[in-house]
């Protein structure tokens, strides 16, 4: 199709980028010029045109508030839309489709599918293309992979080569999702083709410039991405390239160019895009986050408006109000997260309504809404919400101490995560089985995390209790009323006696595998304790997701923990007989073991030796140590607390459970991080999923006694290498073809430690 009606098809429903609530008197002269041309549209004489204008009209009463008048506008809307003549069957299949456009904004996706399964390729190809597009994608929002492809392979070259490549990425990502890689890089190298022959045509068609970047780099081309996007001139079209400019300040910034990043975020206005200059200034505001030009972050952060992007205005009102709050002013903090919504961004909700019942319960006077606030936070921060409601339920007088005891045990769980640097690969034994669910290009099973309560040592999460009772605290800390999901993994990564006990297929030792994964599969961030993951987006959210279209997450993070990748910790090996204790690390051995380590492996122990030394003495600080003058370690305070004569005594039985609730959920996580030290050839690191009983990502069978929660990162892209034991080493070829690809060293190893095969 033309240029003209191209941009037609891709504006869809979208206000017009001058319908803004904006400052600038000049743009709202502007805005009301527009508003009197659109009134004076006839109906009868062109309800296309009518329909158009009553669309915006609609978008515009909506993001001023006025939602009666929205409704009613966008009615009139469908209305017109009905009314274009099917004698001009070309027009009127347009009107269709932006019809359909409409009821899929409306949320109405139900009567959006119905009128774009009608449009049909002979009354206007273009039109049948671009809504065989929607209604594919409309269909993978419901989960009918099946029929979103049919959809997308309706769509010919002829009808529209735009529409086309389009469908071909779609496509591509769905094969990607069902790991069916070949027939992916099929689809986009089809893509990228289409786009190129467009471009050949007409070079200044700046929507599919920076549809080609967004395919570049979604194959990893990123360099050809970067020059493609460098390309798009703001003449040709100003939303495209204001999209451009966003996302070549996330490759500048991800190369470490920062001052570039700058540049061309500075260079999208708001007249170009509004969304893409939410993004913009939200990622500006981030950098002089970063680099503590503070004046200049709190300026980009309020130039991001609600009515521009609901996401990046909601983490810019976090972000400003974590701004304010390190600045002394508690007010202008509270007044900006209470800004954020739910509905706008439940991650960033979460942590705002955490973060004001932080400031809430500092004030006696507002214990009940501090109690609110960690309420509303509780389905992204479970265990934190929580820890500190029980120590909110706990006697005032009290609660100092266990706000001590929380800190306290929090910096001893830092100490316990791993060192990227020298812990970046740990392996997870497992059965030959379940490894090739896990790695399955077509049908790919996600990683669990199983029950604590299904583990096979019987002094799991009972050792760290012990060791207490020995040193005179005779209450019992251990909690079990929790739902609590681990992971074990090992800084062993091809070990002869875990090969012996673990991934046994029919119980037969040595047949299972080393799967070695990669930093990047847990979490990095040093902060607090393990989050919940992130919870499945909703049909709206997805909605929103699909609408959008655009490359721009990696300038949205929030300087906070990355929710659906968990921490890693390290094990303590502890005899509670005579309290010695030692810390889960990589032997000496693996680096002289490990190829890319040769040649530097003395240095390289010693440095990290040092590091570990570091860590141990902060796990005697402040969970240890007898010597302790202020009574700050974790065993120290316990044995105070439980002491004969000290004020936990004084309490009455409903008081001291309180207590004793708020003690067990806050040294919950250390609970199963403490092992025997019979185990402590395993050098063993976790991950922890705390949640509650009703939690909707638990999957349960009573009859299979089973009970686990899935890890939302894939498993395939984040294994590093894999061992196989003596006893699947016959499966060598099979890992192959799904670990090799583009002629890379192999990732399948064959154990070489000497182990003699009964069979």
């Amino acid at each position: 199709m033309s240029n003209q009606k191209n941009q037609k098809a891709n504006e869809k429903t979208d206000l017009p980028e001058t319908f803004t609530q904006d400052s600038d008197s000049a743009v709202q002269d502007q805005v009301s010029t527009l508003l009197a041309e659109l009134h004076q549209i006839n109906r009868e004489d062109n309800p296309e045109a009518y329909a158009d204008a009553q669309v915006s009209l609609g978008n515009l009463c909506d993001l001023q508030g006025n939602q009666k008048k929205a409704e009613e506008t966008h009615q009139k809307a469908i209305e017109a839309y009905q009314e274009v003549p099917k004698s001009d069957r070309q027009a009127c299949a347009w009107a269709q489709y932006k019809l359909g456009a409409l009821y899929d904004s409306l949320g109405q996706q139900n009567e959006a599918k119905n009128v774009w399964k009608n449009i049909r390729r002979d009354d206007n190809p273009e039109a049948y293309a671009w809504a065989q597009l929607e209604l594919g994608a409309l269909y993978d929002l419901l989960e009918q992979q099946d029929k979103a492809k049919s959809a997308w392979k309706n769509i010919r070259r002829d009808d529209n080569p735009e529409a086309y490549a389009d469908a071909h990425v779609k496509l591509g990502h769905l094969y990607d999702v069902q790991r069916q890689q070949d027939k992916a890089k099929n689809a986009w190298k089809e893509a990228i083709k289409t786009y190129q022959e467009v471009l050949e045509d007409d070079p200044h068609h700046a929507w599919v410039q920076y549809k080609l970047g967004n395919q570049y780099y979604f194959v990893e081309q990123v360099d050809r991405a970067k020059y493609i996007w460098e390309k798009v001139n703001r003449s040709d079209d100003p939303q495209a390239y204001a999209w451009a400019q966003v996302n070549l300040g996330v490759i500048y910034k991800t190369q470490g160019e920062q001052e570039k990043s700058k540049d061309v975020w500075e260079k999208v206005y708001r007249r170009d895009s509004r969304q893409a200059y939410a993004r913009a200034q939200f990622s500006l505001g981030a950098i002089y986050q970063d680099v503590q030009t503070l004046d200049d972050a709190i300026t980009a952060y309020k130039k991001v408006h609600r009515e521009d992007d609901i996401k990046a205005y909601a983490r810019a009102q976090f972000n400003l109000g974590t701004l304010y709050y390190g600045q002394g002013s508690k007010d202008e903090a509270k007044t900006v997260w209470q800004k954020v919504h739910h509905k706008d961004d439940p991650e960033a909700y979460a942590w705002a309504q955490f973060n004001l019942g932080e400031i809430y319960a500092q004030d006696k006077g507002n214990v009940e809404k501090a109690k609110e606030a960690y309420l509303n936070a509780r389905d992204f921060l479970y265990y934190k919400s929580e820890r500190v409601l029980k120590i909110l339920n706990c006697p005032e007088e009290f609660r100092e101490k266990l706000y001590t005891l929380a800190k306290n045990t929090e910096k001893l769980l830092n100490s316990l995560q791993i060192i990227p640097d020298y812990e970046s690969k740990v392996a997870h034994y497992s059965r030959v089985s379940t490894a090739f669910s896990l790695l399955n290009n077509k049908e790919p099973s996600k990683f669990r995390l199983s029950t604590i309560r299904g583990v096979n040592d019987p002094t799991e999460g009972l050792v760290l209790g012990t060791y207490w009772n020995k040193q005179g605290i005779s209450e019992n800390i251990h909690a079990n009323d929790t739902a609590t999901f681990i992971s074990c993994f090992t800084f062993n990564h091809d070990s002869l006696n875990q090969f012996r006990l673990y991934g046994k297929e029919n119980g037969q030792e040595a047949t299972g595998v080393s799967l070695v994964f990669n930093k990047k599969f847990f979490s990095s961030h040093l902060e607090d304790i393990a989050n919940p993951s992130k919870k499945t987006p909703n049909k709206t959210e997805k909605t929103e997701s699909r609408k959008l279209n655009k490359l721009e997450n990696g300038s949205m993070k929030l300087p906070i923990d990355e929710s659906r990748l968990q921490k890693l910790y390290r094990c303590i090996y502890l005899d509670p007989e005579s309290g010695y204790w030692t810390l889960a690390k990589r032997d000496k051995f693996t680096f002289y073991h490990t190829p890319e380590e040769d040649g530097e492996s003395k240095e390289k122990w010693e440095n990290y030796y040092g590091l570990i030394s570091e860590k141990e003495e902060c796990v005697e600080k402040y969970l240890f140590s007898k010597k302790d003058n202020n009574n700050k370690s974790v065993s120290s305070m316990l044995k105070l607390i439980f002491a004969e004569g000290h004020s936990y005594n004084k309490y009455n039985k409903e008081e001291k459970q309180k207590i004793l609730e708020a003690i067990r959920f806050i040294l919950l996580p250390l609970q199963y991080l403490v092992k025997h030290i019979a185990f402590q050839e395993e050098q063993e690191c976790r991950i922890m999923y705390t949640t509650h009983l009703h939690d909707e990502r638990i999957h349960h069978d009573w009859e299979k006694q089973w009970m686990y929660v899935e890890y939302e990162e894939p498993v395939l892209p984040h294994i590093d290498k894999i061992y196989l034991s003596p006893g699947s080493a016959k499966y060598q070829d099979f890992f192959r073809i799904l670990l090799d690809r583009n002629g890379q060293e192999s990732k399948v190893r064959i154990s070489q430690n000497p182990f003699r095969n009964k069979e």
